[in-house]
């Protein structure tokens, strides 16, 4: 995987997102957003092939959260900024397509999915999740990060069962790890979400009669991926989501951009350093209404 991965249209601009020449700095940089998160009804996701192209060219996004500085498949689907939750999810479009992605692009390998993103459901395109699992894959598997203190003892007991058995079900893991009881729910809830932020386990089926999650490993799933991250070195990785998350979002805070996607905000400031030098970012910019100063892309600044 290069440094720069392959990159889309991204960089086409809606009209009057040029530059703060034609308006309201902070106004173009919304602008840039709305084009690229396809938050306008006009670039709205209308089918799998459209919301595959869409993760393919933002890299990652999350599934259904919007408001997080990332791009939002729900919110893409819908063709507009933040809609709201509706009383009767069943009966939204933009969120029972997505509920059907979920399923249908990971099932086939075409995306990656899970809490790996700011703690929420999202997407990662298979062009880019190398350069995640470089920086979040600990060397010496889950073993190694428990004996470290690194990895709940629940977690780790599922990773047992998983490495031992091959895919599982949910019931299957809690009964493995002793964690079957409802009262032990919450433990086993935060022992599955810890092991997607780590990019050890993941889900791989829903199975609706009776509804139940089918999981497996990160090393039997995506063997590919992790064989390629193990060719980068963190800094081209770190380089690599930096560089497309700018191109993608516009602008960003260095220490949210680290914390929302579980990189060593050292990384993140060396691979921003290295944007400037090229030219592609301005840092330490102060934009009306954003609190925090941001480095932008340098065509919008």
């Amino acid at each position: 995987m290069s440094g720069r991965p392959a990159m889309v249209r991204a960089g086409a601009q809606p009209a009057g997102a040029g530059s703060a020449r034609s308006g309201d700095l902070a106004a173009a940089l919304e602008a840039y957003r709305d084009h690229n998160f396809r938050r306008t009804p006009s670039r709205r996701i209308s089918g799998e092939a459209a919301a595959l192209a869409f993760i393919e060219e933002t890299g990652f996004c999350a599934a259904f959260t919007a408001g997080l500085g990332l791009p939002c498949l729900r919110e893409a689907i819908e063709g507009r900024r933040e809609p709201p939750l509706p009383e009767h999810i069943q009966h939204d479009r933009a969120i029972m397509m997505t509920w059907n992605l979920k399923d249908a692009l990971p099932a086939r390998k075409a995306v990656y999915y899970g809490k790996a993103i700011a703690g929420r459901p999202g997407f990662i395109a298979p062009a880019i999740l190398p350069a995640f699992l470089r920086l979040r894959v600990a060397p010496g598997g889950y073993r190694r990060l428990y004996a470290r203190g690194r990895l709940s003892h629940c977690a780790k007991l599922v990773m047992d069962a998983l490495a031992r058995r091959g895919a599982a079900e949910t019931l299957a893991l809690k009964l493995a790890s002793g964690r079957a009881q409802p009262k032990m729910r919450a433990e086993f809830d935060r022992a599955m979400k810890e092991l997607q932020e780590k990019f050890l386990a993941l889900k791989v089926a829903e199975r609706y009669d009776p509804f139940t999650y089918v999981w497996d490993t990160m090393e039997r799933r995506w063997a590919d991926a992790i064989r390629a991250a193990r060719a980068l070195s963190p800094a081209a990785a770190a380089l690599a989501i930096t560089r497309r998350y700018f191109e993608i979002a516009g602008y960003g805070a260095e220490r949210a951009i680290a914390r929302m996607l579980a990189i060593d905000p050292a990384l993140v400031d060396r691979a921003a350093a290295r944007l400037e030098r090229e030219g592609a970012i301005v840092r330490n910019r102060r934009v009306s209404g954003i609190r925090e100063t941001v480095a932008i892309l340098a065509r919008l600044a």
